[in-house]
């Protein structure tokens, strides 16, 4: 199992969610995860010392470029906005 790396985040809705875009090893693919802070309340079955865990609901197909793989993102992921 090879290692991706982290290429980019982008940030959205105060640190409760976030895009990570990473590369493969040889930086030839490049493919988006899409993460979500989940709280978890104290009354349920499982302890989460942290409050919660983050959930990946979205991952995106492999990309020629880091620039293809980050407009993928905002085209298909509804609350990330692009930065004016």
């Amino acid at each position: 199992m090879e290692i991706w790396t982290l290429e980019k985040c982008l940030e959205g809705e105060g640190g409760t969610r976030n895009v990570e875009i990473r590369a493969s090893p040889d930086r030839k693919l490049f493919r988006y995860y899409e993460k979500v802070w989940i709280a978890v309340d104290e009354d349920e079955l499982l302890y989460h010392p942290d409050g919660g865990y983050w959930s990946c609901p979205e991952m995106s197909g492999y990309y020629a470029s880091l620039e293809e793989c980050e407009l993928g993102a905002y085209s298909n992921i509804g609350w990330l906005e692009r930065a004016l």
